[in-house]
């Protein structure tokens, strides 16, 4: 089998970092930072993403019921990718018809998916990451603020952290909290981390940006010439983490702690479910 090439800012993330990352493992502690996949995670836009359903394509009863020693059940799921916690393909988004690394994206699919990017090639993702709690433990951030470069480092220096070569960069705005109680109303609108603050990140050394949100940055878009998604995925090779839960790493205030996330092998897709965790 093929090894992963680190493509974009994944290639960041090289042995070295690995090894300091897992130098941040003390005290065994575990953080699940990802949602449950079912009809009530956050699902996305309706009309562009498909809801997630899921049906029985086999039963107990109907594969020989109580009578027989060896009976089974197995189901058939549908919807979209970019749903629950999940992580973005470099393809995922365009601009002017172009993907990262400046080829059309009319060149680059087809009928089954994109020939280039496809969330098959996104590496497993293992490192330190920062937590940036922005908002404030037990707080939630505005829907439309946007988080900006002075946002970025009062949280670096509140937490005593600074952004090293390699970093997955996880931003709590709060906003997960309303997923809880209200889904339609976290799907509607959101803060998030705008293009600057996003692109400052990335030049002091990030490899990934993850965030509480369905979306990274505020939502809906104040202007779509100037996206945080296409300054990190079009522009810059970044991958990026939605619908991360960040509440317990919060109410534990941790900052640093080592990462992994494994996107599954869905080949040519835009995206992948990703079951990230933090360990401290």
């Amino acid at each position: 089998m093929q090894a992963f090439r680190h493509e974009g800012a994944l290639a960041r993330i090289d042995a070295d970092v690995v090894r300091v990352a897992a130098s941040l493992v003390r005290q065994g502690r575990v953080y699940d930072l990802g949602l449950e996949i079912n009809e009530s995670m956050p699902q996305g836009p309706r009309g562009q993403f498909v809801p997630y359903s899921r049906a029985f394509s086999a039963t107990p009863e109907g594969t020989g019921g109580d009578a027989r020693p060896f009976t089974f059940s197995a189901e058939v799921i549908t919807g979209t990718l970019h749903t629950s916690t999940h992580i973005d393909a470099l393809i995922h988004i365009q601009a002017y018809g172009r993907i990262y690394g400046g080829a059309r994206a009319q060149d680059c699919r087809n009928d089954q998916g994109w020939l280039m990017y496809g969330a098959e090639t996104i590496a497993p993702i293992v490192g330190r990451c920062l937590l940036l709690d922005v908002a404030g433990e037990g707080s939630q951030l505005p829907d439309g603020y946007e988080i900006t470069v002075e946002d970025i480092e009062t949280a670096l220096s509140s937490a005593g952290v600074e952004v090293h070569t390699g970093d997955i960069v996880l931003v709590r705005t709060g906003k997960i909290r309303q997923f809880i109680d209200d889904t339609r109303a976290f799907e509607r609108s959101q803060p998030g981390v705008g293009a600057e603050a996003a692109i400052w990140l990335y030049e002091h050394g990030l490899s990934v940006l993850g965030t509480d949100t369905a979306g990274t940055e505020p939502m809906p878009f104040a202007n779509d010439e100037s996206t945080a998604h296409r300054a990190m995925l079009v522009e810059r090779g970044v991958h990026l983490i939605e619908n991360l839960y960040l509440e317990d790493l919060s109410a534990d205030f941790v900052h640093e702690a080592f990462f992994a996330g494994l996107p599954l092998k869905f080949t040519g897709a835009t995206g992948s479910w990703i079951r990230p965790i933090a360990i401290v």
